[in-house]
């Protein structure tokens, strides 16, 4: 197995025990978590296939209304904006109005990726594992945005005020260490009617 697609499971198995635990706002009967979903591209006439999703159905429906769909980027160096830029566009290609887009990385994003990803509503996440070498802080008052830009865009962590495993940057281009309000906003979309 090579290391994204290990990288890939793990993502997938931690968004379906939040899913499984009620923490994301989600009913789990009418949630289905995917890894490698195929989606059909009209502008291709072939499926594209993603890394992980979520599949939201309404109740007695097997098609989903809607999709978050995570483009997981386990590299040795920051995810740069191209990827970004692709993403977007296979997202486009599968339905934009039925789609949210979310990348996750563990190294941090360039700084051109941080900018595009607010103009285009793609979500950031960067989650810092545990028995990293910086000291843990669970206190998050006072971080300011500059810290979570840092955090989501410095490879090496040892050089960031650090307040705990995630920095997140929301669909609507705000910076958070919140993982709980990063995904309520991740799925306002969803959840209003």
């Amino acid at each position: 197995m090579t290391k994204g697609t290990a990288y890939e499971i793990d993502v997938a198995a931690a968004v379906e025990a939040e899913l499984v635990q009620g923490n994301l706002g989600l009913d789990p009967t009418l949630a289905t978590v995917r890894h490698k979903p195929k989606y059909f591209s009209r502008d291709r006439k072939k499926n594209i296939i993603f890394d992980v999703s979520i599949e939201v159905c309404r109740k007695g429906v097997t098609t989903p209304y809607w999709v978050w769909v995570w483009e997981c980027k386990n590299y040795g160096h920051k995810v740069p904006v191209d990827d970004a830029e692709e993403f977007h566009a296979k997202l486009e290609q599968v339905g934009s109005d039925r789609t949210k887009g979310t990348m996750i990385t563990p190294i941090g994003f360039d700084t051109g990726t941080v900018e595009y990803a607010k103009s285009k509503g793609i979500g950031l996440w960067r989650y810092v594992a545990q028995g990293s070498l910086v000291s843990l802080m669970e206190d998050t008052r006072g971080v300011a945005e500059s810290d979570v830009l840092n955090a989501l865009t410095t490879a090496e962590t040892t050089d960031f005020r650090f307040y705990g495993f995630f920095y997140g940057l929301t669909c609507d281009g705000q910076f958070t260490t919140d993982r709980d309000f990063l995904i309520q906003d991740e799925f306002r979309d969803a959840l209003e009617p």
